[in-house]
């Protein structure tokens, strides 16, 4: 049934495009929606601009009503990107192209460090520009972007504030670029305290009890961003100091919780993080025999402690990163190389995962054609990675290619073609795990017999424009020899539930379609809309279901702007999820409904933005299937928030 549903919908595309391919308007890749600052990521699969994004929100939450990406969440707190299904450390997280340094590949209830205040965009990558980019990438690159480090000069001095209040709790931000010569200054503070989410009314617990707020849904993070870079006619070169700190709740207490409902003090369980990152980047112009030649040097200390009733535990990573990207373009190819060195020191302390080491070294290699009527991307990377504690051991060596292929059939259809083959080694947490992790409940045990995780994907496309409607669709299937997972046994470790990470080979396959079109109105009104929808599958060779897959989805968006008034609403529908492991309990559809309204008013030839939003407005309860914990923690109720921002040109 679910294969019938993909070639119905492609071969009606198909037909489509072919019937009225003399009246397409036409594909413009050269813009925005194609292009950004990195130069070999020109086919991001998304790009969401700053004004799409809540800093309020967790990563997840801000990229789930996008086509083929959801949330793996673990409270409001927690959201963990997951592209096609492919949840951890196959979908990596970075800013400004390097791996944030944080620990949420090795377990779920563990927060991305990524800082959303001040960017400029987020691109979500997929192909050889992943591999090129990202080890063990198998779903793609969540890349956040910000120019702390710039290679072009800031056009204008500036000072930006921000302040917000949603439901109970509050957050600010202060920005300020200056241009000083030849050198940019970047420097921002920002924190924000999140007080316990609201529930819908209808919302019950496996009890049978009815609650209005959800225990330890609490969040208040501070971070300060300084950056400087002096530019020249040699290139650029910059430096970076990140400083972040905050405290999260996890509001998940199992049977504790059903026990002890009153004695809310006495149950706390909640997470303390703090992470100092340095980084220094530039680029040379004049190098030899290359046309240019990057370099960053990372280096960043994560600190975790998970505080429970009787006890605590520490864990750290601190990360060291070299990387270096040479320049080979010429007039018939885009050319890179990259070579890339991390070292991983985990010092643990009455943690589940012992005090681990990981070493990934790799060299990679990046081709785009130019200047013929087809576009063929090529990326080759070999790995060399090894991960050891004090009485483990775990090597490994790879080699991971993907290719994709773009022909306009048009001047405003093109038919995309890729493949690629990626393997991901298993994390220390998969490897070396022994003992009990309070925060998820369960006894987890490793196992230094994994094999590394092999997947080899291929994807058919094609984009196109009728009428002024734009269209993309994408089938995909990914066979994935030795998929990692976490199974849970029928039995207990002092109190807590035995994990076991195992392997089994597994199939995800599905469909992303969206349909877009811009409204011309009177006065200058523009009204933007978009529909989108997509159905993954995940099974196991054995015929079961790979845990907490994703349901389908579909999502209307509408997006009017009038030269000072912005009005978005997002309409989304979850379809019921019926197609779970036995680890699992089905999971009910759903609509949720998030708007937003802003005003801008002139004051001094300065813009101050006003702005009213809501999220669930329906109040509806609901489940998220791809979350670790469903059951014990559903979404929040309504939440309504108001935004002013200021901006002063100096």
């Amino acid at each position: 049934m679910y294969l019938n549903k993909i070639i119905f919908i492609f071969v009606f595309c198909c037909i489509t495009v072919t019937s009225f391919a003399d009246e397409l308007s036409g594909v413009d890749v050269s813009s925005p929606l194609f292009t950004n600052s990195i130069d070999e990521n020109k086919y991001p699969m998304h790009i969401i601009q700053k004004d799409r994004v809540d800093s309020f929100r967790s990563l997840g939450e801000n990229l789930e009503s996008y086509s083929g990406v959801s949330n793996a969440d673990y409270g409001p707190a927690i959201g963990h990107p997951v592209i096609r299904g492919l949840t951890g450390s196959r979908t990596r997280i970075m800013s400004n192209g390097s791996d944030i340094n944080d620990l949420s590949h090795l377990s779920a209830d563990h927060v991305n460090n990524a800082n959303l205040h001040n960017i400029s965009h987020i691109e979500i990558l997929r192909g050889p520009a992943s591999i090129f980019s990202g080890a063990g990438a198998s779903g793609g690159i969540v890349n956040v972007i910000s120019d702390e480090i710039s290679g072009t000069n800031y056009t204008n001095n500036k000072i930006d504030a921000n302040y917000y209040s949603v439901n109970n709790g509050f957050g600010h931000n202060i920005l300020l670029k200056q241009k000083l010569l030849k050198t940019n200054i970047f420097l921002s503070f920002d924190n924000k305290k999140l007080s316990n989410h609201n529930l819908p009314h209808n919302t019950l617990f496996e009890d049978g009890v009815m609650k209005s707020t959800l225990s330890n849904s609490d969040y208040k993070e501070q971070n300060i961003i300084f950056g400087t870079t002096f530019i020249d006619d040699w290139g650029y070169l910059g430096l970076s100091f990140h400083d972040n700190e905050g405290v999260y709740g996890i509001p998940y207490h199992a049977e504790e919780e059903e026990e002890h409902e009153e004695e809310e003090e006495e149950h706390r369980i909640f997470s303390r993080i703090k992470s100092e990152t340095y980084t220094l980047k530039g680029m040379l112009n004049s190098v030899p025999f290359v046309n240019s030649m990057n370099f960053t040097f990372y280096d960043s200390n994560s600190f975790l402690r998970e505080h429970e009733e009787d006890s605590n535990a520490t864990l750290n990573n601190n990360k060291t990163s070299v990387s270096t990207k040479f320049n080979f373009d010429n007039d018939m190819f885009e050319r890179r190389l990259l070579l890339q060195y991390a070292r991983t020191r985990s010092p643990m302390n009455n943690a589940y995962i012992p005090t681990s080491m990981s070493y990934d070294r790799s060299i990679a290699f990046f081709q785009r054609t130019l200047n013929r009527p087809y576009e063929l991307d090529l990326a080759l990377r070999y790995e060399f990675n090894s991960r050891q504690s004090s009485i483990q051991r775990y090597g490994d060596t790879s080699i991971n290619f993907g290719t994709s292929f773009l022909y306009s059939l048009s001047n405003s259809l093109d038919l995309y073609l890729g493949y690629s083959h990626i393997s991901r080694s298993p994390n220390i947490s998969e490897l070396f795990a022994d003992g009990s992790h309070g925060p998820t409940q369960r006894y987890e045990r490793g196992n230094n017999q994994l094999s590394r995780e092999v997947s080899r994907s291929a994807e058919i496309g094609i984009i196109t424009t009728y009428k002024d409607i734009d269209m993309d669709f994408r089938v995909f299937n990914n066979d994935i020899n030795d998929y990692i997972y976490l199974n849970d046994r029928a039995t207990s470790t002092g109190g807590k539930t035995d994990a076991d990470w195992t392997q089994k080979d597994a199939t995800i396959r599905g469909y992303e379609l969206s349909l877009s079109k811009t409204f011309q109105l009177s006065n200058g009104a523009v009204l933007k809309t978009k529909i989108s929808n997509d159905d993954i599958s995940g099974v196991f060779d054995d015929d079961t279901y790979i845990p907490r897959m994703v349901p389908s989805k579909t999502v209307l968006a509408l997006d009017y702007e009038n030269k000072d008034e912005i009005f978005s609403v997002d309409f989304t529908y979850n379809d019921d999820q019926g197609d779970f492991s036995s680890l699992e309990t089905k999971t009910n559809s759903f609509v949720c409904v998030d708007a937003k309204y802003s005003k801008i008013l002139s004051l001094n030839n300065n813009d101050v933005k006003l702005s009213v939003f809501g999220e669930n407005l329906t109040n509806s309860s609901q489940r998220n299937h791809s979350s670790f914990v469903k059951d014990h923690v559903p979404l929040p109720g309504v939440r309504v928030g108001l935004e002013l921002a200021f901006g002063y040109d100096l």
